[in-house]
């Protein structure tokens, strides 16, 4: 019996010390599909890794960006964005018209702003934290070199217009008389 017993121990003990080395394994549902399995608990954790399921904010909304390179220029733009894909109008300080597009990658978006009615574009190299934007750019005109300077700047995010939508007009008896779990739980609050 004794014998039997520091077999069991022991077979747990090393099936205890197993599970602790390994972490755990599995997979992670999210609303818009499951993420490859990860394991939690052992291993390095890599600044690429983190937060890589998560998904992108959207940076939708009204974009006010200062460029400077000696002088400021102002762009006031208003931005939609479609999964990865960033476009848009505006205008710059001194009255021209400008469209944008480009893309975002995390919290990196490269946006192209081309100026309507003049050869000349600039290419946002930005970071976003929170509702600021800061970054670099570059801008290409005909017959002129290429200029380079700082950006900096805010998002004012547009609220989301989704609004809650009614599926029925009955009310569900057991939202106004309270849920049961079976007969016997019905029963013995009866009593």
């Amino acid at each position: 019996m004794v014998k039997n017993s520091a077999v069991i121990l022991l077979l747990f003990m090393s099936l205890v010390a197993s599970a602790l080395g390994q972490g755990y394994m599995g997979t992670v549902s999210t609303g818009t599909g499951i993420i490859p399995a990860l394991t939690v608990g052992k291993g390095p954790i890599s600044a690429a890794s983190v937060g890589s399921g998560s998904s992108q904010a959207n940076l939708t909304g009204s974009w006010s960006l200062d460029l400077k390179d000696g002088g400021i220029k102002h762009l006031d733009l208003q931005i939609y964005q479609q999964g990865d894909l960033i476009f848009g109008a505006g205008q710059m300080s001194s009255g021209q018209a400008v469209t944008a597009a480009g893309s975002v990658a995390g919290d990196r978006p490269t946006i192209f702003v081309s100026v309507i009615d003049d050869v000349q574009a600039f290419r946002l190299k930005l970071s976003v934290s929170g509702e600021s934007l800061a970054g670099e750019y570059e801008l290409l005109s005909r017959g002129q070199s290429s200029k380079s300077g700082t950006i900096t700047g805010r998002i004012a995010f547009a609220s989301p217009k989704s609004q809650a939508t009614a599926l029925g007009k009955s009310v569900s008896p057991s939202a106004t008389s309270g849920a049961w779990v079976g007969k016997a739980a019905q029963s013995v609050n009866n009593q």
